[in-house]
């Protein structure tokens, strides 16, 4: 698509460049591994339900029914699934659980202490109970949860030097006039 300071850019191939005969091995030459033939089969699959029309109107679809589309796809669990819906999709209230997430929840949903494995159930009940908690855009708020809890991120907290009290307003005072030139 262009050159930026030497270096060529190049478009996200399209579904009919990625379902082609020889795109798997191709992809495994690029260090994919195991996700290579999921993307090509993918690619299959999505232009046999009618390409990228199909993906665009997932976004038209209640997160349920978007959801349960994504996870015909080949390589698409619950997690990428609700990674694609969150960030690509429009669905704001999709909340991806990892390991980290069932951690963090397990600090709302104490009896998860319990539960070793994030099974289809847990899943979903931590999912519901964070949309219950944030509603519509939990996945967003899901988010911020995540990278607040990132262990890198913990010493930004403690160590910051900026003075957080020095830039707020102060709601207790009538705003300041400016003169109008």
């Amino acid at each position: 698509i262009g050159e930026f300071e030497g270096i060529i850019l190049y478009s996200f191939p399209s579904l009919e460049a990625l379902s082609q005969p020889g795109v798997e091995a191709r992809l495994r030459e690029l260090g994919f591994g195991y996700r290579a033939k999921y993307i090509e089969d993918s690619a299959k699959k999505i232009l046999a339900l009618g390409g990228e029309q199909w993906l665009h109107n997932l976004r038209n679809l209640e997160y349920k029914e978007a959801k349960e589309n994504l996870l015909q796809l080949s390589g698409i669990g619950p997690k990428v699934a609700d990674c694609i819906l969150l960030m690509s999709l429009d669905q704001p209230s999709s909340i991806p659980v990892d390991t980290h997430v069932f951690q963090i929840a397990q600090r709302y949903l104490p009896h998860l202490k319990a539960t070793k494995t994030v099974t289809t159930r847990v899943y979903a009940e931590i999912g519901d109970y964070f949309r219950g908690l944030y509603g519509d855009y939990a996945g967003w708020a899901h988010s911020v949860l995540f990278s607040a809890d990132l262990r890198h991120l913990q010493n930004l907290k403690e160590d910051s030097s900026v003075d957080l009290k020095q830039d707020k307003p102060d709601h207790h005072s009538p705003p300041k006039k400016t003169q109008n030139h």
